[in-house]
């Protein structure tokens, strides 16, 4: 971040003390932790520490309102919330809720040797609640195997290691920042944490991709286009240490990766879609020469280890060219809605030939020739 820089050993040690605080006050396996927090070093430390305490971490961001972070904490089971110490104050906390702040006295004081964890790889590794559309939040409940499958694929896939650094922008509530932080963190890479003020600020971005040899971009599409039109107009091209955009979370415009690429010719764009009821993506396509026929970039092929279907009602496959609802299998899926199985049964469902656990969508898609999916919006 821009007032601290925090080395590996230094990370180990501190969320080794939010570890044994944890431990020593219940938590563990399928517990949620809650973290109240905004952008900052703070972050890493809190969602590394809940993990090696066993539990699961719950993000909450500071600028919600009160009235549903005290529905969260009531909703999931909530003992125990990890804050900053300058929002000790402001961030009020139901009753039976303990806050510490990690970067408090009264951390700094506790030991960094958790005991050893209980928690497996079919343990809760986090929950996110999303907006639902009846007003009430669901909470997806994500497993360590599912997260890390993705986490995997991706750095594999793209060759990530410790040369690289990641620009954070996205918040702790949103699931695109569980790779930045652990998929950057576990090959020995960095992470750039902007300031909490400049999570829309394109010209803070590119002073800080220049300063710290930022490689990698992971954002929604609006963003990396605020950047573009910042670095297109009087705000400086974009450094040429970036070698891969990853974009998701909503349309893709036809023009982002050529648009990209005249700043920075090496650059790879890659497409990426899925749910947070999935861990993260599970589908990607490599945005190559865009085809002047093309109304969209395809939503691409399945992710290792993950399926993608294009059913009818019946749950039958559609042919080429035939819109249909779009499932998604494999070992991406969540658990379940935290607390709420009539959720989960709407939203999932097994497939009565196959066998196989499906998420439903809600979105639509067909299937092109060559095995690719388009993206065809909301049913």
């Amino acid at each position: 971040t821009a007032e601290r820089t925090l080395t590996y050993g230094e990370l180990w040690h501190r969320s080794g003390q939010v570890a044994r605080w944890l431990c020593e006050r219940g938590a563990g396996p399928d517990r949620l932790v809650a973290v109240g927090m905004e952008k900052g070093w703070e972050q890493a430390v809190a969602a590394l520490g809940v993990v090696r305490a066993g539990a699961a971490y719950l993000p909450i961001d500071p600028a919600w309102p009160d009235e549903r972070r005290f529905y969260l904490c009531a909703h999931g089971g909530v003992e125990l919330a990890l804050v900053q110490e300058r929002l000790a104050g402001p961030l009020a906390w139901p009753a039976g809720v303990t806050a510490v702040a990690v970067d408090g006295a009264e951390m700094a004081r506790q030991e960094a040797a958790p005991p050893p964890s209980s928690a497996g790889p079919s343990s809760l590794a986090y929950a996110i609640f999303t907006s639902g559309s009846t007003g009430f939040p669901k909470g997806v409940a994500i497993e360590h195997r599912s997260a890390a499958n993705t986490i995997l694929d991706v750095n594999r896939r793209f060759a990530v290691g410790p040369q690289d650094r990641v620009l954070a922008l996205s918040s702790l509530s949103f699931d695109l920042s569980v790779w930045d932080l652990f998929g950057v963190l576990a090959v020995g890479g960095a992470l750039v944490m902007p300031e909490p003020w400049a999570g829309r600020d394109p010209s803070r971005w590119v002073e800080l991709m220049r300063s710290h040899g930022v490689t990698l971009w992971n954002s929604v599409p609006a963003l990396l286009e605020l950047l573009l039109e910042h670095s297109e107009g009087a705000g400086g091209a974009i450094p040429e240490t970036l070698r891969l955009a990853l974009l998701s979370g909503d349309w893709l415009p036809l023009d982002v990766a050529s648009r990209l690429r005249r700043q920075v010719p090496a650059a790879q764009v890659v497409s990426l879609g899925g749910a947070t009821e999935a861990s993260i993506w599970s589908i990607l396509h490599p945005v190559g020469e865009v085809a002047p026929e093309w109304k969209s970039i395809p939503y691409g092929k399945p992710m290792v280890n993950q399926t993608f279907h294009v059913l009818d009602a019946r749950l039958q496959p559609r042919p080429e060219w035939v819109p249909g609802d779009l499932y998604i299998g494999g070992v991406g899926l969540a658990r379940c809605y935290w607390g709420d199985a009539e959720k989960t049964a709407a939203s999932f469902l097994v497939h009565p030939e196959s066998g196989e656990r499906l998420y439903r969508t809600g979105d639509l898609g067909r299937y092109l020739p060559g095995g690719d999916i388009e993206f065809l919006g909301r049913a």
